[in-house]
């Protein structure tokens, strides 16, 4: 393979040190943040002014840059966010990472030269969502993380989307852009950049009475796909990324050194590929949680790619404990490792907090070394090296030395009696031609042209390297050094703007964002359901004064389907099919799909962008799920011009919010064990089915309870899909409005929906009457809703996010 034909390796900025640690290791791209709008709000990230420089930085050593404006954004912040793009327009960022639908379709709108790149929060899981995306503008789409390789290569070859992966570095435990655990147990959205890592912290899995397991049972391993990145490179993937703009520059340097010594070892000998386990071990000292794992790429998921015991970076391990004199406080290690001043290191006790101290000598790998330390220190407890002083020092120098330079190629004109001149040029098509004095006939000591190409070739501190430069020069004549230097350097200073000047973007005549008109209020609202089973479906259907239900997708509605409709006309309740929370492409689903399209259901819900582009040929009503995340007007219009008849607006809106872009196509969930967290990592498949890298697990369909406990004792109950493989964490308290519903529904929504888990049929009966009363006439409660009220004021309920909303 040649080396143009390479996919691009993307890698992390958080700050300029850690750009420049990428660009000066081999990085095709960085990808970066703003001060604003972006989904690492808590990286160094840049102001307007940095953002500019590390657009000249990048752009003048052949390197693209792409911003990450990949949040959800509300109604007010919209035009603050579009003045954010035009600045970035105007300063030449290559392409912006986006996930809202209805910012996206104002960039395209105001900017329509403006490359745009779909993020992974926007949970592109199959051939259909890739090329809804596509087809819509965006030129490149980040994969769920979750894909297989031949998942990814059936995608690559039928679509013309350039496909973007996370090839090294954090896994979320969540399908990207599903996740509001964090919002709603601290009001930090991920979908706003502020996630808290509550999937991070420790959790106990329980069945009933028993505890199964206890640890940070929702904590990945790092991805490192070094050892199979022939096979990434023959998927078809256009850009490999790097993870980490929350990391250090040293980490960043040493990541996108590897990757990229590797990726140039593939094309100059793909059948003698192998990585050396020095460099593994680099990798493994600059981050690693337990070792790494292949990813989703070569399993499906499973407890050997968790890291149960701790969920922070481990370090390498360079030996183990000897002896401990605790009189003494003298620890003797058997070393396996070199060390070296400076290091770092930590010994993992049998209990936390671990103990570790600073290495102050040198010592080879074997030798047995004595260091002072206190603790509950015992023999064979293994000893990691947490900071490698030798190896962060040798990457610091990496970016310090300015080694990556531009290509450039020059040509120098000295002939006798005629100005100076030189002409400079590069392979994007930047020239310039400076002249300087005249050309005299030389007197003892004439210049060479050895001379002459030393004193041009010196291009110093440039960001530029001469890949040829021709001279034509007449003997026997003199110039000054001090007029070569001068020549040379306004030459490399035009140079410099005349690529610049490219990069640029000449500014666009902007119209002011329409004002926003809110739509009356409607107070006689219609009332649906979702529901996850049959059981709860005929609890529901009999109920008076429900308008639709929605029913998942599984075998059981397959089978039944002529019953439900039944129902359902009988009832004068219209009925529509639930689409996969995570659909991808199983054959299963897409022959139902067609069975669907061709029943008499009279709608669907859609929860992708794929799934409503595929749903559209049959005619029918569609709903677009929540998990979309709409949070503004401009998304809520996006969808009804994509063929939305309704659209659910995002639990993690407030109510001023939803007043300011609710129409009466508005849909709202008002009750319901909201979703927390869509995960591939089953803790049922992983803890007690004995899942490892296989699809399923031994608890595949078990009716059994399950839940998990935070260290506060708050219980999250789990729901499993165990045909598609896959684990949905519920809240476990219910969201629940009946209290405060007048103020829930003194807004334009024209719907109000609720959402059905876990409960049983007679709790489902209750709750459709209760809120089929209250939605009619809120200040009507019958006695059946009050002793409603009263026991759910016991049992414990959410207001969500109506009266907060999130950061």
């Amino acid at each position: 393979m040649s080396f143009e034909n390479l996919p691009e390796l993307l890698a992390p900025a958080g700050s300029m040190e850690s750009l420049k640690a990428a660009v000066q290791n081999g990085c095709n791209a960085v990808y970066l943040g703003g001060k604003l709008f972006s989904a690492r709000q808590y990286a160094g990230n840049f102001s307007i002014e940095e953002l500019e420089e590390a657009c000249n930085y990048c752009h003048l050593r052949g390197v693209r840059v792409y911003v990450t404006v990949n949040t959800v954004y509300k109604d007010h912040e919209l035009k603050t966010f579009l003045d954010f793009i035009e600045k970035l327009y105007h300063i030449g960022v290559d392409a912006l990472i986006m996930q809202d639908t209805g910012a996206a379709k104002l960039v395209r709108t105001r900017f329509p030269e403006f490359p745009l790149h779909a993020s992974t929060q926007m949970t592109a899981n199959s051939l259909a969502d890739v090329n809804y995306w596509h087809e819509r503008g965006f030129q490149k789409v980040v994969l769920s993380r979750e894909l297989t390789l031949p998942e990814i290569r059936h995608i690559t070859e039928h679509t013309e989307a350039e496909v973007e992966t996370f090839v090294h570095g954090a896994l979320c435990v969540c399908y990207s852009g599903q996740c509001i655990m964090s919002s709603m147990l601290g009001g930090r959205s991920g979908n706003r950049g502020r996630c808290a890592q509550t999937c991070r912290l420790p959790y106990a899995l329980h069945c009933g009475y028993d505890k199964i397991a206890e640890g940070h049972l929702l904590s990945p391993k790092d991805v490192a796909t070094i050892t199979i990145l022939p096979e990434l490179v023959e998927a078809g993937i256009a850009s490999l990324k790097i993870e980490g703009r929350m990391k250090n520059p040293e980490y960043v340097a040493g990541v996108t050194r590897i990757y990229r010594k590797y990726l140039d070892l593939y094309a100059k000998n793909p059948e003698h590929y192998k990585v050396e386990a020095e460099d593994l071990k680099e990798l493994t000292q600059l981050f690693n949680r337990g070792g790494f794992t292949e990813g989703y790429y070569t399993s499906r998921g499973g407890l050997d790619m968790m890291s149960v015991e701790r969920p922070k970076t481990w370090g390498l391990k360079v030996g183990i404990v000897d002896k401990y004199l605790p009189q003494h406080k003298k620890v003797v290690i058997r070393t396996r490792e070199a060390l070296v001043p400076g290091d770092g290191i930590e010994i993992w006790t049998k209990k936390e907090p671990h103990v570790g101290c600073q290495v102050t000598k040198h010592s080879k790998a074997g030798e047995v070394i004595t260091l002072t330390l206190e603790g509950d220190i015992a023999k064979n407890d293994v000893v990691y090296r947490t900071y490698g002083k030798a190896l962060n020092d040798a990457l610091q120098k990496t970016w310090e030395k300015e080694t990556r330079k531009l290509p450039i190629y020059g040509l120098l004109k000295a002939r006798l009696g005629e100005p100076l001149a030189l002409q400079l040029w590069d392979n994007g098509g930047s020239s310039v031609y400076v002249s300087g004095g005249t050309v005299e006939q030389a007197g003892k000591q004439p210049l060479t042209e050895e001379k002459l190409r030393q004193q041009i070739q010196k291009l110093g501190a440039t960001p530029f390297v001469f890949e040829n430069l021709d001279i034509q020069a007449d003997d026997h004549i003199y110039i000054g050094v001090s007029e070569l230097n001068h020549l040379r350097r306004e030459a490399a200073e035009l140079l410099e703007r005349a690529i610049l000047k490219k990069t640029k973007r000449a500014a666009t005549e902007q119209k002011e964002l329409p004002k926003i008109a809110q739509e009356s209020r409607i107070l006689q609202k219609k009332v649906t359901v979702l529901v996850s089973n049959l059981e709860q479906f005929y609890a529901a259907v009999k109920q008076k004064g429900l308008d639709t239900i929605y029913i998942e997708s599984t075998k059981a509605l397959e089978k039944n389907l002529s019953a439900v409709m039944e129902k359902c006309r009988q009832h004068g309740v219209k009925c529509y099919v639930a689409l996969p929370r995570v659909d991808r492409d199983r054959a299963e689903d897409l022959e139902r799909l067609q069975l669907f399209g061709e029943s008499d259901l009279d709608g669907f819900l859609v929860r992708s962008a794929g799934q409503l582009g595929a749903v559209q040929c049959f005619g029918k009503r569609v709903t677009v799920d929540y998990n979309l995340n709409v949070l503004n007007r401009e998304s809520v219009l996006f969808w009804k011009r994509e063929g939305a008849n309704n659209v659910c607006l995002s639990v993690e809106s407030n109510l001023q919010e939803i007043r300011s872009m609710a129409d009466r196509c508005c849909e709202m969930i008002v009750y319901g064990y909201l979703p927390l967290m869509t995960t591939q990592q089953c803790p049922i498949g992983n803890f007690a089915g004995g899942k490892r890298s296989g699809e399923y697990c031994t608890k595949r369909f078990s009716e059994e309870l399950y839940f998990l406990r935070d260290r506060k004792g708050e219980k999250f109950p789990l729901m499993t899909d165990c045909e598609r493989c896959f684990c949905t964490i519920l809240n476990g308290k219910p969201l629940f409005t009946l209290k405060f519903y007048d103020e829930i529904l003194d807004n334009a929504v024209g719907s109000v929906r609720l959402q059905f888990t876990k409960e049983g049929p007679a709790r489902v009966e209750r709750m459709v009457r209760a809120y089929v009363e209250m939605t009619a006439d809120a200040a009507y409660c019958g006695a059946e809703t009050r002793a409603l009220l009263q026991e759910m004021n016991k049992k414990g309920s959410t207001k969500g996010h109506f009266f907060r909303g999130v950061e």
